[in-house]
């Protein structure tokens, strides 16, 4: 599969969504410059991607993203990837949340983000390496083959970030969580994972989450980060909280899926920053 084939759906409670999320705009702090560090340092492949500007002067006089000069693209692309348990949501479950997502953060900040859906292969190593953020969820265990994990790897230890939620199978169950976990600990044995604090930056560079990323279902474990030795940098969250749900704008009420919205712009901006 190649390409996600999305229908926009312009529903009431995203038009609520759009009018609280507009009002929000206020008060919250500017990211003054933009810092991301060169990807593929040593590689084959140009950073192709991803292009961006500083956010200095980042809404003032309550300015909005259509008064931002285009500078280039960001891409929220899906990852596709190998799945063993055949639950109903795989690897491509709801792509309306990834376009909600994308519609906000146009909105919401001067981020030139691109509309089009993007899917990547973690097999396709050539194309993966050319969109240094990704997006990976799904709601059953999976088990990754040698060659995907050896991709997987060599992205985080390039620079690439993923963006890892977990899609509940139900209210007591966190399988993509749990096996999460299992992989990056299996590829960085030295440095598991751990349980990203509430204060930490991630949680306060845009909107203030002041009880860490929401928790809408599932096990509420708390967000879980791989933390790059030396720099400090988050490499990948997992949240298991089911924020995509919350991007879908149906399932939860209008506040969840607000704070749902917050912390996906948030780890965003956190990317694009360090």
């Amino acid at each position: 599969m190649s390409k996600i084939q999305l229908q926009i759906i312009h529903s009431d409670p995203d038009l609520q969504m759009g009018r609280s999320c507009e009002e929000l705009l206020r008060g919250w702090e500017v990211v003054q410059q933009l810092s991301r560090r060169r990807f593929l340092q040593g590689g084959s492949a140009a950073l192709g991607g991803m292009l961006f500007g500083g956010l200095s002067g980042f809404f003032n006089d309550g300015a909005f993203a259509d008064d931002a000069v285009a500078t280039g693209k960001f891409i929220f692309p899906r990852l596709q990837f190998s799945v063993k348990d055949r639950t109903p949501d795989l690897w491509d479950v709801s792509p309306i949340g990834d376009v909600n997502l994308r519609k906000k953060l146009k909105e919401l900040t001067n981020i030139n983000i691109s509309m089009e859906p993007k899917v990547v292969r973690l097999d396709d190593f050539d194309d993966m390496v050319r969109h240094p953020f990704v997006f990976m969820t799904s709601e059953g265990y999976f088990k990754l083959p040698d060659n995907e994990e050896r991709n997987f790897r060599e992205f985080l230890e390039r620079g690439g970030f993923v963006l890892a939620d977990d899609c509940v199978y139900n209210m007591r169950e966190d399988r993509f969580f749990k096996d999460y976990l299992k992989l990056i600990n299996r590829l960085f044995p030295k440095n598991p994972m751990r349980k990203i604090p509430n204060d930490h930056e991630i949680f306060h560079i845009y909107y203030k989450m002041k009880d860490g990323s929401p928790h809408l279902q599932g096990v509420n474990h708390g967000a879980y980060g791989l933390f790059e030795p030396g720099t400090g940098r988050i490499m990948t969250i997992c949240t298991p909280g089911d924020i995509h749900c919350g991007w879908c704008m149906k399932y939860f009420t209008l506040e969840q899926n607000v704070e749902a919205i917050k912390m996906g712009i948030n780890i965003i901006i956190y990317f694009l920053s360090h």
